[in-house]
């Protein structure tokens, strides 16, 4: 297929090969906290238990939109355990108790698992990748998606058009200049690693899970792991990031907490969030429309052949040839 050169792995029949952990012993758990998630938990949750993940530990922080009914549904997997929480979404002090109570329970290692974020093992096995390092701590980056510009509403095949992604992020420290002056886009710029560590009883997490401390040893890069991130995946999805800006935390001119969501929110108000939508999703051309600006995508359909299996329900096939003439 076109553009396949491009992809960052292989296929997921590949990856299925490669999961069997035979002699690995290592037990892994993920901490996750959710919320209004209904589109991707499902998807979510099956693909890392495929991955050999021992325990998931899920806290749902007052959903609203059917994320619990799916919990309700997964949680007869003895393998996900699921709690509710009323309380703000205190991401950072949620995935401490988590992996504390990991550690009791006798992990080795501790993922945080978003709901957009799905861990991949370029080669090997996550486990096996695990099992061989010396590390603490492994520090893991992530490669965003996008989505196509007539994802409109929110829905559990939304993952299988995700298939490009830009050729290069932005450099963090460069991205509030040019988004103020809109010269890139949201999905354009460079993610903070994500970290993935061994169990203690003294860990802390922050929000995010960038950054922690309690564990010893040294925290490492690794290019072994990374994490396929689809952070906007509808421009339903876009409008309900708005709803979860916090005001007390400023303007989102800046790259502080919950600065995206300040921005959109921001976006909203002004009545050009279509145009923000533009410039985060891919037209028939595989082009971006950042404010007036055709800013070019490549192929890559990791993300759509490692979700594909755990889909509810298989939707027609789309002709992926007109996404790829860029690629």
């Amino acid at each position: 297929m076109p553009g396949d050169k491009d992809k960052i792995g292989y296929h997921a029949c590949d990856v299925r090969k490669i999961q069997h952990h035979g002699e690995v012993k290592v037990r892994l758990y993920g901490v996750s906290m959710v919320r209004n998630e209904a589109d991707i938990v499902r998807v979510n949750i099956l693909y890392h238990l495929s991955l050999g993940f021992d325990r998931l530990l899920i806290v749902d922080n007052a959903s609203t939109d059917g994320t619990r009914r799916e919990l309700r549904r997964l949680g007869r997997d003895p393998r996900v355990r699921w709690m509710r929480d009323r309380g703000p979404f205190r991401q950072g002090e949620v995935f401490t108790e988590l992996a504390r109570q990991a550690f009791s329970e006798g992990a080795d290692w501790v993922a945080p698992v978003d709901a957009d974020d799905f861990w991949y093992a370029r080669g090997s096995s996550l486990k096996k990748v695990l099992a061989e390092s010396g590390a603490a701590a492994l520090r893991v980056r992530h490669v965003d998606f996008i989505q196509r510009r007539e994802q409109r509403e929110s829905s559990p095949d939304e993952l299988l058009y995700m298939i490009r992604r830009v050729p290069e992020p932005v450099d963090r420290a460069l991205v509030p200049e040019l988004l103020a002056a809109g010269k890139v886009s949201y999905i354009e710029m460079a993610r903070l690693q994500k970290i993935i560590s061994r169990a203690s009883e003294a860990v802390k997490m922050v929000k995010g899970a960038h950054s922690l401390d309690g564990v010893e040893g040294p925290v490492k890069e690794t290019d072994g792991l990374i994490l396929l991130h689809a952070p906007l995946r509808s421009l339903a999805h876009l409008e309900s990031r708005t709803a979860s800006a916090d005001r007390r935390f400023g303007t989102g001119a800046t790259l502080g907490p919950g600065w995206h969501a300040r921005r959109w929110q921001k976006l909203k108000e002004e009545g050009v969030l279509d145009r923000e939508w533009a410039a985060n999703s891919y037209a028939d051309d595989g082009c971006l429309d950042v404010y007036g600006a055709s800013h070019e995508t490549v192929f890559d359909a990791t993300l759509r052949d490692a979700v594909a299996p755990f889909l509810e329900r298989a939707p027609t096939r789309p002709s992926w040839k007109k996404f790829v003439r860029r690629g």
